[in-house]
This record gives structure tokens, C-alpha cells and sequence, in this order.
């Protein structure tokens, strides 16, 4: 399952309340920081953590706002609604002194899901060459959030994360998707367009769903409640790695003889032709879960003899490992990128390779 969801959202949706005892500064969440687009038209929350009864000031766009840190560290503010436009200063004072710049107003989508939706633009630099190149849009920033785990609950705070414009360099670490979904807006609205995006691929819709919003289903309630004990995820983990460790050793016929399969110096003998693009179980190789070698020969002119070049592969599922003339000039681990391998010069040659 691939899910995508957009969904337009004030910048803070929610104070999440697990948090440390105290702090003797300001400090601020991560998402609020220099940079930061704020959704235009609405008030919009925000917050961060002090010493408890402290007093905090922040003043945005000609406007001072007030709040005293509550006994949990926290404190809020509401900033009255804003029309779109920017840049922005925001100044924060408690007993230190922050001042986030490079503020915009505009719209905040959350863009959420699995692996298509993490997808970066840096995957398709050669599909996307010129949309990378011409990507010069100051007014179009995305925040990606961090992968991480926390069994216990809600976290506080994320790790990391930062603001960062469309340009040819930052937008590699664009979402594709996300990307061409806040550009096309952008175009057509011509006001600043934030994406936070906030995905995990292979990750179920139970993984996106409150603990409150699974008390329907039993089964799963009881998986969330084994998963908060230490114990058990410890033990789990444990098992895990022996497991792993206890495997048996790579039996791949293409490495255990006397001559790898990757040698120019190996003669083939009974191998069948296979098409390609597709699929082996289609062509013969039903039900086989394991490692399949191909081996095709190409004529190289004299004059890319000695060359630096480049194979583009496509997309291979699983994982793959390629040689050419017995080095290996690429591998990648996991089926989604597209394989564009570098040849270094010297390697080809002029004839047969």
C-alpha cells in the first residue's frame, strides 16, 4: 500500500506535552526556526519550553504577544492571523534572546506516506536535470522531518530538521512528489508554498494512527501495550540479531568457484537467453528467492576505448551488484532507485567487453 495525503495545516497542529522537567533558556521546537513558512489567513500557534513561570515576549510583524511557561516547561502564543508575504523577523525573549528570520506567509501542507512519497528529487537527477537546474524558487521550502522511533508515546520535539528553499542543491533532498505538488501551486498563486514533509516508507496506516484510534481493534492495541515494555523489545531485538548472525552462509554458485562469474576469464556454458525488461519468474524461475546472474557482452568502438562512461540500468528488484570486465562499478541495496553507474576510464575497451 502507497499512501499520499495532502492535507493544508496551520504550522503548529498540536503541543505535544511529554517533556523534560525543566529548561533554564528559551528554546524553541525544531519546525520553528529561520526559514519557516506560516500559514497565511489564520492565527497560528507558537510555542517552545522555559523554566517554569517565566515570562516570555515574542514579537512578530509590528506585534507583541505574552506567555508564562506552565509547570510543564511549556509555553504558547497565538499569533493573530497574517495575509501572505514576508520576509519576517520574529523576536523571542525570556531570559535569552532568539531571533528566527527569513519568516514567509503563504500555505503549509503536510505531505505524508511511503516510499513514493519520500522519494527525493536527487533518485531522478537525470529524468529531472533540467527541473533540478532551474529550481530557483526562494519562496517554495520544505521541512523534512527525521525518521526515528519512540515506543513510549508522543515525542516533544524531533532530533532534527531544517527549512530549506528550492534551489538546484537543496532540492535534491525534495520529496518529487511534494516538490512539483507545491511548484504547480506556486505558479498558479504566486505566494510562498511550505511542505512538511512527514514520511516513512514501508510503513503501515497503523503506524500513522493514534493509540486512541485503534481502541476498536484489539489485536493491535495489545501489539502497542508489548511494544512499551523494554523487556520484551530488548529481548525482541536479541532474538533478532542471533537470528541474522545464524544464517547460513552465501552458497551463490557465482562466487564459490574457482573462477567468479564476474571474471572475464569464465567461459559460460549452459546458461539460457532471458528477456529483458521483466521478470525471471516469467521467464522459468518460478518461486526462487535468491541471487540470478546475467551476463551480456558488448562491442565498444576504439574511440570510447579508455573513456569515462556511464550504464543506466533502470530499476531493479531487489538489489544487484554490477561488473564489468571483472571490477565491480556499482550496487545498490534496494529496488527503488533508478541505477546510473559510472565507468571509470581505462575500464572499457575496444572490441568485445
Amino acid at each position: 500500500m502507497h499512501l499520499f495525503l495532502y492535507r493544508r495545516t496551520v504550522l503548529s497542529l498540536a503541543v505535544l506535552l511529554i517533556i523534560p522537567a525543566a529548561f533554564a533558556q528559551v528554546r524553541l521546537p525544531q519546525l520553528i526556526s529561520d526559514g519557516m513558512i506560516l500559514q497565511r489567513d489564520v492565527p497560528v500557534n507558537v510555542w517552545g519550553w522555559a523554566t517554569p513561570a517565566e515570562k516570555i515576549a515574542v514579537v512578530f510583524n509590528g506585534k507583541r504577544y505574552t506567555a508564562v511557561a506552565r509547570p510543564n516547561s511549556v509555553w504558547q502564543i497565538r499569533l493573530d492571523a497574517t495575509k501572505a508575504g514576508g520576509p519576517y523577523t520574529m523576536d523571542i525573549r525570556g531570559v535569552n534572546h532568539i531571533t528566527l528570520k527569513d519568516i514567509l506567509v503563504g500555505d503549509v501542507w503536510l505531505c505524508s506516506g511511503q516510499s513514493n512519497m519520500v522519494h527525493q528529487m536527487k533518485l531522478h537527477g537525470v529524468r529531472y536535470a533540467d527541473e533540478i537546474a532551474d529550481a530557483h524558487y526562494p519562496e517554495i521550502r520544505q521541512f523534512w522531518v527525521p525518521t526515528l522511533t519512540n515506543l513510549q508515546g508522543p515525542q516533544g520535539d524531533l532530533t532534527a530538521g531544517h527549512w530549506k528553499s528550492a534551489n538546484p542543491q537543496d532540492v535534491l533532498e525534495f520529496s518529487a512528489v511534494a516538490y512539483f505538488f507545491a511548484k504547480n501551486l506556486y505558479k498558479k498563486y504566486h505566494i510562498p508554498i511550505g511542505i512538511i514533509n512527514s514520511s516513512v516508507g514501508g510503513t503501515p496506516i497503523e503506524a500513522w494512527t493514534s493509540e486512541e484510534g485503534l481502541n476498536h481493534f484489539p489485536a493491535i492495541i495489545k501489539t502497542i501495550e508489548k511494544n512499551k515494555d523494554t523487556a520484551y523489545i530488548n529481548g525482541f531485538s536479541r532474538r533478532a540479531a542471533a537470528a541474522m548472525s545464524n544464517l547460513p552462509k552465501s552458497n551463490d554458485k557465482g562466487l564459490a568457484g574457482p573462477i567468479p562469474w564476474y571474471s572475464p576469464t569464465y567461459t559460460p556454458a549452459g546458461w539460457r537467453q532471458i528477456g529483458i525488461p521483466g521478470y525471471w519468474e516469467d521467464q522459468g524461475l518460478r518461486n526462487l528467492d535468491g541471487v540470478v546472474w546475467y551476463r551480456r557482452e558488448i562491442d565498444v568502438p576504439a574511440s570510447m576505448a579508455g573513456q569515462p562512461a556511464k550504464v543506466f540500468l533502470g530499476r531493479i528488484v531487489n538489489a544487484d551488484v554490477l561488473y564489468i570486465n571483472g571490477k565491480e562499478v556499482g550496487n545498490t541495496t534496494y529496488e527503488y532507485p533508478q541505477r546510473r553507474y559510472t565507468i571509470p576510464a581505462e575500464l572499457l575497451k575496444p572490441g568485445k567487453n
